[in-house]
């Protein structure tokens, strides 16, 4: 694939998503498919948007067939396919939190049939893991993703922004390392998530729901596996690890349930405990949900730095 190909690829999930978004809003408002702001008093607007991602991809991968697509890159998107499954089937029906660890390991399976290669590279070395990697690892790393994902959201653009910074360093890691030969596994979303960041970015017009953000952190998971970058990838996602560590002192604590903070009357949240990343410097300091959300990209994107600084490249 040549850069001309790529762009192409880029251009229509981004159009397409970016066309179809605003047709989206106005139909799943009819339908009453809302979800309440929580940080904006009296306020509903629709969710599942990331329905408006997914029409961006495959009308990308449209594109990205006729410029001659590989059999890697269908296997690629059947798994970010399953994953938009499972999230929209969470969103419409509820499912138990046992399974949301369970089963997109399963989905994460056909990850081996990318042919990724088995070793993993620790700085200066590398470690051959054979078939435990291909179909334990690998699927492991996938969910384990897309589960950071979904965790790491509570405001506007919040998971939907990270996740576009995460798949930045990852295409400039990537050509750094390999030019433009590995970017078209990434083009279709990386293009549609940047037009719907548009809508659901600060003030959102709309949520992207549980199927835009378990599509979109399996798609983060998969290119990390097919460009062998698992330790670029742990790097940059410091602040969601880290926000998922701070979940289990939660747990432990045993704090309850409550997923939203309020809004005081200056306009800046009030949270009930400093144990989840988001919520760590509103709780010390007077934030608005805007500010937060800045922070929260800030952090990840020093994450980014550093991977792109500190961890070594291909000799």
């Amino acid at each position: 694939m040549n850069e001309i190909q790529i762009f192409l690829t880029f251009l229509t999930g981004f159009i397409t998503t970016f066309i179809y978004t605003p047709k989206f809003i106005k139909k799943a408002t009819e339908k009453g498919f809302l979800a309440r702001d929580m940080y904006k008093k009296g306020t509903t607007i629709p969710t599942m948007g990331g329905l408006s991602i997914f029409a961006g991809i495959m009308a990308s991968l449209i594109v990205a067939y006729l410029l001659h697509a590989s059999k890697e890159l269908t296997i690629f998107y059947f798994i970010i396919t399953l994953f938009a499954l499972f999230g929209l089937a969470d969103d419409l029906l509820g499912i138990r939190h046992r399974l949301k660890i369970l089963m997109p390991f399963i989905l994460a399976l056909p990850i081996a049939a990318t042919n990724p290669g088995t070793e993993i590279n620790l700085f200066f070395t590398s470690i051959n893991l054979g078939q435990f990697y291909l179909f334990i690892l690998a699927p492991m790393y996938v969910m384990v993703t897309a589960n950071l994902v979904n965790m790491h959201s509570g405001y506007n653009g919040l998971s939907c922004g990270l996740s576009y910074i995460l798949l930045s360093f990852l295409v400039i890691r990537v050509f750094i390392e390999t030019g433009f030969d590995n970017l078209m596994y990434i083009m279709p979303i990386f293009g549609a998530l940047l037009a719907f960041l548009y809508f659901n970015t600060y003030p959102a017009k709309i949520f992207w729901g549980n199927i835009g953000s378990m599509m979109t952190g399996a798609a983060i998971g998969c290119f990390i596996i097919v460009t062998k970058l698992e330790l670029f990838g742990i790097v940059i996602m410091l602040p969601h690890i880290i926000n998922f560590f701070m979940y289990v002192v939660w747990k432990i604590k045993k704090l309850g349930d409550v997923k939203f903070g309020e809004l005081r009357d200056d306009g800046t949240l009030k949270v009930p405990n400093p144990w989840t990343l988001k919520w760590t410097f509103p709780y010390y300091v007077r934030l608005t949900e805007h500010q937060s959300m800045w922070i929260m990209y800030t952090l990840t994107t020093i994450s980014g730095i550093i991977g792109l600084l500190f961890i070594p490249y291909p000799a």
